[in-house]
């Protein structure tokens, strides 16, 4: 009897390990799945969902973060090639997919939305105050001196008419950026909330240009496939300039993600960056819509310069150290090891 019952828990125990090597081997297949043919995971997410499984695999954090952004990627590209269904709404649909991206990995790729660590990892319940003063400040400047080069060398001309009272802008304005914060969580919530702190492994610095770029990257179905975003202008020109701008933005709303330690000062930062946009383009009149796009707008040349500038300060060394110093986690380790249990 003490045989049999010490063989029972060996043959358990092997199982336990044989189960362990399957869930590291089904890691490895999705991961290089996601590398080789985006297209197969998607389809492997469909046929999961057509028969009501839940794809529950042991993934780590920078496979998690590759496969949420073949979801956010596809579901751009989904809206892009459906954009007479959406109109002039394509932009703003297309913000909240990193969101549902976040949804699906959570939900119904991997079990984490059953741990509340995982949850709480996009500090969402955060509000991240000290870090939204500096998130209002820099986009406006940025954005502000661009355009005021503009309008003093003659490239552009500034047509602004005071037709109402000045209160009423400034409740105007404060909707627009409410308006604005909520699409651009959309966006945050998927690149600063879920993929920057699991790509944190890189380094901080690197993960910030990494999820910049890439995130540059997913605009350009919009920015190719639709005439909502980005129209004037050559594309060989304005799509170099806008990847090079989002990398460079990225540093910006990744200092803010992990000095703060909450997502809002990031949609903030993002918000006001599109509102200064939209309204300064609004009282500007250019020479010609190429000009606004190579050299002002929302990625010309004088934004590069700006972010470029505030991307060195945050990479000097004394930032440096403080960001490589965060104690900042995912909440992935926390989740996983419960559902080992």
């Amino acid at each position: 009897m003490k045989t049999n019952g010490y063989d029972k828990v060996r043959r358990d125990r092997l199982a336990q390990k044989r189960l362990g090597h399957a869930r590291g081997f089904a890691a490895d297949v999705v991961w290089t799945m996601a590398l080789i043919d985006p297209s197969t995971v998607v389809s492997c997410i469909r046929s999961e969902l057509a028969w009501g499984r839940i794809m529950v695999v042991n993934l780590s954090d920078a496979a998690k973060a590759a496969l949420f952004y073949v979801i956010a990627l596809s579901l751009a590209g989904a809206i892009a090639a459906t954009t007479s269904t959406w109109g002039p709404s394509t932009p703003h649909v297309t913000m909240l997919t990193p969101a549902a991206a976040v949804l699906v990995m959570m939900l119904l790729v991997t079990d984490d939305g059953r741990h509340r660590a995982a949850w709480t990892s996009l500090d969402l319940h955060k509000a991240g105050l000290n870090g939204w003063p500096f998130a209002i400040m820099v986009p406006t400047l940025v954005l502000g001196g661009t355009y005021a080069v503009t309008w003093v060398s003659g490239l552009a001309e500034i047509h602004a008419q005071v037709t109402n009272g000045l209160l009423k802008f400034v409740l105007v304005a404060l909707l627009g950026l409410a308006f604005s914060t909520f699409f651009a969580m959309g966006e945050e919530i998927g690149w600063r909330g879920y993929m920057l702190p699991r790509l944190k492994t890189l380094g901080v610095f690197r993960a910030m240009l990494v999820v910049g770029f890439l995130q540059g990257v997913w605009h350009l179905p919009i920015m190719l496939a639709t005439p909502w975003y980005h129209p004037s202008g050559s594309k060989f020109i304005v799509v170099p300039l806008f990847l090079v701008t989002l990398t460079l933005a990225g540093v910006l709303f990744g200092y803010l993600r992990f000095t703060t330690g909450s997502v809002w000062p990031c949609a903030i930062a993002h918000a006001v960056y599109n509102v200064a946009w939209d309204t300064l383009t609004g009282i500007t009149v250019a020479s010609s819509p190429e000009t606004r796009e190579y050299v002002a707008g929302e990625s010309g040349i004088l934004p590069i310069l700006g972010l470029s500038v505030v991307a060195a300060w945050i990479l000097s060394a004394r930032r440096t150290t403080v960001i490589s110093a965060s104690s900042y986690t995912s909440g992935e380790s926390t989740a996983s090891a419960k559902s080992r249990r």
